[in-house]
Order: structure tokens, then sequence, then C-alpha cells
């Protein structure tokens, strides 16, 4: 009887054989992994935490410097303003090209510094340019020509603008209307009116932004940029005074461009020659803001009405400044 309840007992399992001293180095072997694990699981909240709150102090650093820029921006467009109202009768430019509307004999310093923020801004004279709505096909011609565009591709533009401009639906020879438009990977619709931008020619049919801009930086290219000689906004007088020698050729032929100039270089020219105009209305600002690395520019075009009112024609808040102007 006995020898049966011994056979009938439950196992002794191979823990409750170990002595206490080895059971209690296997349940401090659990409590350490245990530990460890936990760790590891703290280290990485932090560390995504850390993370978190480092992206968003980036994020609000970028946008206080963003917003900085901007406003930096704002303040240069509000004193070329306030520059274009005071400026004198006389209107041209300096041995560098730049615009003189005062009747000072230098270029005034068209910047300044609000701490670590900066601005700098530039006036371009509309009025010294080409409008791209009154020009005739043979002014047109000229421009694009001096700037680089040959052969058919020179047709194309040419066609393409006057498509572009027109209130029809009939594409000239060379042309292109809205079914090409609409053909092309991303379509969009042939405007059939006015430009309001010079930028808006990049939408037309033959025109790359190296032919509208010129080259980039360090690169060899046939083509000058027709944007420095072309306007959307202007009165459609050229100022004889301020206007490049291929504005003044397109406009009122060479022999008269020749004349001009040697006028020009005796002194700003008083009264209009050629059907020309001695003064500017129409102007253009391009006010970078700058804060620390961040750099934003605007872009805004005024109609001088009179010594008190300045109408804002055009603004971008974002303009990428490409070639010249």
């Amino acid at each position: 009887m006995k020898i049966s309840k011994i056979s009938q007992r439950t196992p002794i399992s191979r823990e409750f054989l170990l002595l206490p001293k080895q059971r209690i180095a296997n349940q401090d072997g659990i409590a350490l992994m245990l530990v460890l694990w936990v760790m590891v699981l703290i280290t990485a909240i932090v560390a995504e935490f850390a993370y978190s709150m480092r992206t968003e102090v980036n994020i609000t650093n970028n946008f206080k410097q963003n917003e900085e820029a901007y406003y930096a921006a704002i303040a240069g467009i509000e004193q070329a303003k306030a520059e274009l109202l005071s400026a004198g009768d006389k209107m041209y430019l300096d041995e560098q090209g730049n615009l003189i509307i005062s009747d000072d004999s230098k270029v005034p310093e068209r910047k300044g510094r609000f701490g670590n923020t900066v601005y700098s801004y530039e006036i371009v004279d509309e009025d010294r340019k080409l409008n791209i709505n009154s020009a005739d096909a043979e002014q047109l011609r000229y421009i694009f020509k001096n700037s680089g565009v040959e052969g058919e591709g020179l047709d194309t533009i040419i066609d393409s603008i006057f498509d572009w401009r027109d209130a029809d639906n009939l594409h000239r020879l060379n042309g292109a209307e809205e079914d090409y438009y609409q053909s092309l990977e991303e379509p969009y619709s042939c405007k059939d009116s006015s430009f309001d931008i010079i930028e808006e020619l990049l939408l037309v049919k033959g025109i790359t932004p190296e032919i509208l801009y010129g080259p980039e930086k360090n690169k060899d290219s046939q083509y000058k940029g027709a944007a420095q000689y072309l306007t959307a906004k202007s009165s459609g007088m050229v100022n004889i005074n301020t206007a490049d020698r291929v504005v003044l050729e397109a406009k009122f032929g060479i022999t008269a461009a020749g004349n001009i100039m040697v006028q020009r270089s005796t002194g700003q020219i008083l009264v209009p020659v050629a059907g020309g105009d001695v003064k500017s209305r129409y102007f253009s600002i391009i006010s970078t803001g700058r804060s620390n690395n961040t750099k934003r520019a605007v872009k805004a075009v005024f109609l001088k009405k009179d010594d008190k009112t300045i109408e804002t024609l055009y603004w971008n808040d974002n303009f990428v400044h490409k070639g010249k102007n």
C-alpha cells in the first residue's frame, strides 16, 4: 500500500529541487531582463519625443524666419514706393545701368536692416520695354532675333504669341490654338486674350525658360533672354531716356534709335522725339528680404498716377528672380 501511494504523487519540478540561492539567482535574472526591456522602451519613447520636439522647433524657427524675410521684403516695397512718389522730373540710366528717378545724380541706397533681418530692392522701369500686348509682328521678331532665336523657331514664337493674345480660335501658319495646348501631356487652354504678366510667355508654344530668361548661371547659351526687353504692363509708349538700344531699334527703327542714343550721350532728353516719351509711369519693384538663411522675394508692378497716387497692378508674394528685368 505504501508503494502505491508513493507512485501516485505528482513529479517534483526541477525548480523545486534547486537550492534556494539558485532559485533567487534565476528570479534576479528575469527581473534584470524586464528592467532592460523597460529601459529600451523608455529610451525609444524619449528619443521619438526628442525628435518630434526638435522637428517642431525647426518648423517654428523656419516659419519665424520666413515671416521675418517676407515682412522685410514688404518694407523694401514700401520704401521703393516712397522713392517713386518723391521722384523728380529726371529719369535716366547711369553708367552701370541703374535707374535714376531723382534729381540727384546717384542711386539712393536701396536696402535696409532690422537687426539680423535685411532687405534690398530694385526698381525697374517698365516703360523702357516693348509692350508684348501692343507690339506688332516685326517688332517682336526683332526682339526675339536679337535675343538669339533663329529660323523656324522664330516664326513659331511670333505666330504663337499672336494666337495666344487674339480672341479667335484660328491659328496662324506656325502658331498654336486650343487644339495644340489641349494635346499636351499636361493640357491647358489657349488664353485668347492679352498677357497679364511677362512670365505668361512660358505657356506659349516655342518659348522656353532659356529663351525668355537667358542661360542659367555659369552656363553658355545662344540666348540672351527676351524678358529684359518685354513687358505686359506699360503705357505702350517707350521712354527714350531709359530704353535699351535693342528696344529703340525695334520700336523706332535703326536710324532713329541711333539718333536717340547720340542725344542721350549729351544728357537727358527733355522733349519727346520719334514718337517716344521722356517719362515713365509704370514700374516694377522686386524686393528681397533675408532672415538668417531664409530668403523671400516679392514682385509688384505699379502705375504712378501722380505725385500722391500709386496703383498696384500686379503682386507676387513668392517671386523667383530669374534672368534680367
